[in-house]
């Protein structure tokens, strides 16, 4: 759980409620869900801008894992509309999801872009926006499960909770 937050972290450089995440787990090798991630992505017409690998860094802080990467991805249309109108939000552009290897499965975790709705009350385009991005990413989450040959299982944090 610990690993979960410290990932949350690195996602949006600050604090975070947990019912503020989109989360996934795959019955795959990390390396192999990270190659259906990125081809999930760029099918639901975005770029992957980077990868970031994560490891070194978090084993400073004593954390070890196979694999701790952040995909970074985004529409370049949306991201330049979006900075020219919206400047205070370009810190959290382009989208990211991170990536955990735990044994023979892979946990995903991306903010849920909902959570920032109450910020942008004023602008409906920003909320069907946040709704769009959220829909996508719990879409792309449904696509690495069907390539796992596994059920969807993505979830927010509430349907997590409730779940449990």
């Amino acid at each position: 759980m610990k690993r979960v937050l410290l990932l949350v972290l690195l996602l949006i450089a600050g604090a975070a409620p947990a019912d503020g995440m989109l989360m996934s787990r795959v019955a795959m090798k990390a390396d192999l869900a990270i190659e259906y991630l990125k081809t999930a992505i760029e099918e639901h017409g975005y770029a992957l801008a980077h990868i970031q690998k994560c490891d070194s860094g978090l084993a400073g802080f004593g954390f070890h894992s196979d694999t701790y990467r952040v995909l970074f991805f985004g529409k370049v249309n949306e991201v330049r509309r979006i900075s020219e109108h919206h400047p205070e939000f370009t810190p959290y552009l382009p989208l990211k999801i991170a990536v955990e290897a735990e044994r023979d499965e892979t946990l995903m975790v991306a903010v849920d872009p909902t959570t920032f709705e109450p910020y942008f009350a004023g602008d409906p385009g920003m909320v069907i926006q946040f709704r769009r991005w959220k829909n996508d990413i719990l879409s792309i989450f449904a696509d690495v499960q069907k390539a796992a040959g596994g059920p969807v299982a993505a979830l927010d944090a509430g349907e997590l909770q409730a779940a449990r």
